[in-house]
């Protein structure tokens, strides 16, 4: 959210001082996003030959993009945005917050101490007695702030409303283990998004596909739980930066020139370019909604419709006819919702095709289907095949998709590593022949 913007004029050395301050926090904020130990760990694990390049390749995403972007964009927000909109926030926001002096020490020790006071400022209660709530966050000494505003018993509804506006940065998981990263994902999930804000809901879908893998790693550490987490967690990391960059690009102008020269080379990392290229082509042009639903014949699968040309088609499963057309085409139509397939009624109906060998589309020579898999990987592909053919032709697959990255061999291996939010919909779909297991 923001609000019109104004950065306030210099008025002599101290606001000059500020200014200074301002820009090496966000210079250390880029550099050191997370606590050094988690980096170490990091790390560590990249120089470990037997590490597959897929699980290395995510870590430095997080470490090198994720991490410095999230920071610097959280910073920014919390330091300057909400410091030039405080007045407008405390006027027109009429939401009632409650925090105890415990959650406020919290949020203020984490801002720059210029934003720390900026925010006191709201405080009815003499200067003397703000600055030394100031000395309190300063040194760490929550007993102190606490035991302070208890005792002055003033009003914090505006200070409250303020500290409700600033932003976590969200956990990776490497600064934390075992209860206390189960409990903040717990957190997570259980967030309501805010109405009408679609990337606070995909941040939340994101953490709760995260959520099961990270929890059966735990337990176990096999290379097949390994693969399932760090595709969930790339998943996750993936969703994080588009939500980070819509935010960075729709209020591009209210950044300094300064501040668009400290995070403009995150963006400018090799490893992330592909993606980042992908994430603003979806922002340009946002996917358009199908003129028409996509639908299927009621009579879809009697005999008639059958092709008499099976090379053009998966043997189907039983299981396929026996749920309906209309969970055919809820998957279809969920399929390209993700992004699997393009939301396309032609390549719908080829993929109807495709799977059922019913009402071929016309024309001589039919085009391959372009599939997105999870981190460009065709595990999701490799499940659908496994399980819903009755015969998992990979030979067919690699025909009739185009897209992906195929595996060397042993397709059928890789199916259970497919992504955990689409298992699951699978399982609710074709519960007899996709069982979800964590």
């Amino acid at each position: 959210m923001r609000f019109m913007l104004t950065f306030a004029p210099m008025n002599g050395k101290d606001e000059i001082r500020k200014r200074r301050l301002y820009y090496e926090g966000l210079k250390q904020a880029i550099a050191s996003p997370v606590k050094n130990e988690s980096i170490s760990v990091v790390d560590e694990v990249l120089q470990y030959d037997e590490v597959e390049n897929e699980f290395k390749e995510t870590l430095r995403l997080w470490k090198e993009v994720n991490g410095p972007l999230d920071s610097a964009i959280i910073f920014v927000h919390n330091n300057r945005f909400l410091v030039e909109e405080k007045e407008y926030i405390i006027k027109e926001d009429t939401d009632a917050v409650f925090m105890k002096p415990e959650e406020i020490f919290n949020v203020l020790k984490n801002l720059l101490s210029a934003t720390a006071m900026e925010f006191l400022s709201v405080i009815e209660m003499p200067s003397t007695e703000k600055s030394k709530l100031l000395d309190y966050v300063e040194h760490g000494d929550k007993d102190g702030f606490v035991s302070m505003l208890e005792q002055a018993q003033c009003d914090l509804t505006a200070l409250a409303k303020l500290c409700s506006y600033c932003w976590d940065a969200l956990s990776t998981g490497a600064e934390m283990e075992g209860d206390d990263f189960s409990f903040y994902l717990d957190s997570i999930a259980g967030h309501q998004p805010q109405e009408g804000d679609a990337d606070d809901g995909k941040i939340v879908e994101a953490v709760k596909q995260w959520q099961p893998s990270a929890e059966v790693l735990d337990e176990d550490d096999s290379d097949e739980a390994l693969r399932r987490y760090f595709s969930d967690y790339r998943h996750f990391l993936e969703t994080d930066l588009a939500v980070r960059l819509h935010y960075y690009w729709d209020w591009y102008d209210d950044f300094t020139l300064k501040e668009r020269n400290l995070i403009n080379p995150i963006l400018d990392n090799p490893m992330a370019k592909d993606l980042i290229d992908r994430i603003w082509e979806e922002y340009e042009n946002p996917k358009p909604q199908p003129s028409e639903p996509f639908v299927l014949p009621v009579d879809f699968f009697d005999w008639q419709h059958k092709s008499n040309t099976p090379k053009e088609f998966f043997y189907m499963d039983d299981t396929l006819k026996k749920r309906g057309v209309e969970t055919l085409v809820a998957l279809i139509n969920w399929l390209a919702d993700k992004g699997y397939i393009a939301d396309d009624n032609a390549v719908k109906a080829l993929l109807a095709y495709r799977l059922t060998g019913r009402c071929r589309p016309e024309g001589e020579e039919l085009p391959v289907i372009e599939w997105h898999g999870k981190n460009g990987k065709s595990y999701e592909l490799i499940y659908l095949v496994r399980y819903l053919s009755d015969r998992a032709d990979y030979k067919k697959m690699r025909r009739f998709f185009t897209g992906s990255e195929w595996v060397k061999d042993r397709d059928s291996s890789y199916a259970n590593s497919a992504d955990t939010e689409f298992r699951k919909q699978m399982s609710e779909l074709f519960p007899e022949v996709c069982e979800f297991k964590k």
